[in-house]
């Protein structure tokens, strides 16, 4: 008892990094792949900044309606003769002057352009959310299929195993019958022929397993799929059962609910928006203007005193005729009191009537028109596409629905004629290859039952995703 407790100890700390990566791998429900994959998809993020951009276009349309406000400040030196615009004075010597100003400019009337223009890029904004919910829809699409297809895979793997089995159960009572004597070699050499086949079949199902579970976690944009698994529902309890309603009955209820519909819908109503405030460009504008300013020179003086001065106004007799002369004393004018002397205002209206522009807004009006008509046409793709895609969606639910109750009445006599024949394998009264054949026509039927059924599964949650429903399992 004692030699055998380190080997005992030695396969358990063998097994026990396997045990601790079973438990520490996640496990995903659908909902939390539609939701992580939504939230770390690049071309969604790269949707999201159109939105934000959009908004963006939007406010600056706004605010460009609003009146304007601009101020300015000049620090000018001058050389050489000039009139200064503050003194009225010749200067002809460096002079430095400061000129401040403050205008302000409001559109009063331009043809509605401005309304219209704002309204367009409202819908445009409106347009872009629901394109970046198409897109997630996109991809929730995406997701609840490569979803299925792992639980697919894997149950056609479980299939296949469990068929592997049966079928080195079979061979191995098959080698000892014929170590009896009792079974010719031909049926030996077709068991083991039938065995290495099933082994192959393994193999292949796990490959494509593993490959359904990698490409779920590339759409999840996961680095590894090493450490992914998903939580799988139970599909047992549901109902396969087609869903009361026709193909146009579907497409009256998901025309008003698609987000691609209602985007391409959005989109025209911007487009025609634009039209009208393209053709605001024929009316007259009109605007209001005023501003107010002020300015400092070196040249300003004040007048501050005076003094006496004799003058020399002519002569008599040889001698010079002196009389008193006041004269004025300056001083430089301060720079406060020369923004208050020097302050103006100024306002008035601006009326342009459009004449001739060189066509720009004759250009502008067929380029907008053209934009309609392509929106217009736009949105009848999309409704016909859709209408074709929920046409081809409800011929595929009705195809898996009756290929699944076909292959189930198949799988269902496969399986008596399957079991007859073992009995009568066991003892003998069947040789090997007819076996086999029924063996393989019952693992034909079960994988094209597990098909079938996860098939309609996914037909019917794209059908439910039409009408506006969430993916739910």
């Amino acid at each position: 008892m004692k030699s055998t407790f380190p080997y005992i100890i030695c396969i358990l700390l063998f097994f026990l990094p396997t045990v601790h990566q079973a438990q520490s791998v996640k496990r995903w429900s659908i909902q939390e792949c539609i939701e992580y994959a939504i939230a770390n998809n690049y071309q969604l993020a790269q949707n999201s900044l159109n939105v934000t951009q959009s908004e963006q276009t939007l406010l600056q349309t706004k605010a460009g309606a609003l009146p304007t406000l601009n101020g300015s400040a000049n620090h000018t030196y001058n050389f050489g003769r000039r009139i200064d615009p503050f003194s009225n004075q010749f200067a002809t010597n460096r002079v430095l002057s400061q000129n401040f100003s403050l205008s302000s400019n409001v559109s009063l009337f331009n043809g509605f352009s401005n309304t219209q223009t704002i309204l367009a890029n409202q819908l445009s904004v409106i347009a872009a959310k629901y394109s970046n919910d198409q897109l997630k829809n996109d991809i929730a699409l995406q997701v609840t299929n490569a979803f299925l297809q792992i639980i697919l895979a894997d149950e056609l793997f479980e299939i296949a195993n469990n068929q592997l089995k049966l079928t080195r159960e079979q061979a191995e009572r098959g080698k000892l019958l014929y170590e009896a004597g009792r079974t010719a070699r031909g049926d030996f050499l077709q068991a083991e022929a039938q065995l290495a086949n099933e082994e192959l079949n393994v193999i292949r199902s796990k490959n494509t397993a593993e490959l359904a579970k990698l490409s779920l976690a590339q759409l999840l944009s996961l680095e590894s799929a090493e450490e992914f698994d998903i939580s799988k529902p139970d599909f047992d309890k549901q109902a396969i059962e087609l869903p009361p309603y026709s193909a146009k009955d579907l497409f009256v209820v998901a025309v008003d609910k698609q987000a691609g519909i209602l985007g391409a819908e959005y989109r025209l109503k911007s487009a025609e928006r634009g039209l009208k405030a393209a053709k605001g460009g024929y009316s007259p504008s009109l605007s209001f203007f005023g501003g107010i300013g002020s300015g400092f020179s070196q040249l300003s003086k004040t007048v501050i005193g005076s003094t006496t001065e004799q003058q020399t106004v002519g002569y008599f007799q040889g001698e010079p005729i002196n009389i008193d002369v006041d004269v004025p004393i300056f001083e430089q004018t301060p720079f406060g009191k020369q923004l208050d002397q020097n302050f103006n205002r100024t306002f008035g209206f601006s009326l342009n009537v459009p004449i001739f522009n060189g066509l720009r807004t004759k250009t502008q009006v067929s380029q907008q028109k053209i934009a309609v008509e392509n929106a217009r046409l736009q949105q009848n793709i999309q409704k016909n596409q859709l209408r074709r895609d929920i046409q081809t969606a409800w011929f595929d639910a009705r195809s898996a629905f009756e290929r699944y109750q076909a292959t189930t009445k198949s799988v269902n006599a496969l399986q008596e004629s399957y079991s007859y024949i073992q009995q009568r394998y066991d003892v003998g009264l069947v040789n090997a290859l007819e076996f086999n054949t029924s063996k393989n026509q019952l693992l034909a039927a079960k994988s094209n039952l597990a098909q079938a059924r996860y098939e309609f599964i996914l037909r019917v949650k794209v059908l439910d995703f039409y009408q506006g429903k969430p993916i739910v399992f």
